[in-house]
């Protein structure tokens, strides 16, 4: 009975690709945030010592930055898995004996 749920609930190998870019572009969007704002104060970035509007609240350029960090990384590690994915596919062509 168990065996049976396990293979109606599992996910195809695309869905298990997206999610795993996703978590792991989570973790280091987490970690590149943490060290770039450690060196960076986001009180910083404006011109002239005027703070720009969207930067009044220091959590909302934090949050922007981690949302532009797992956006970068996200794309990346998708694209790793695309990269995986047609390599096998290639790899399998040639197998056959055609060039």
């Amino acid at each position: 009975m168990i065996e049976g749920r396990a293979k109606s609930g599992s996910w195809s190998r695309v869905k298990e690709r997206i999610g795993v870019a996703l978590w792991t572009s989570f973790l280091a969007a987490g970690v590149e945030t943490s060290a770039f704002f450690a060196f960076l104060d986001p009180w910083v970035l404006g011109h002239d010592e005027t703070i720009p509007s969207w930067l009044v609240v220091r959590p909302a350029a934090y949050g922007a930055g981690f949302f532009f960090f797992w956006l970068f990384t996200f794309a990346a590690a998708a694209l790793t898995a695309y990269m995986l994915d047609s390599s096998r596919k290639v790899f399998a062509r040639s197998d056959d004996g055609c060039p």
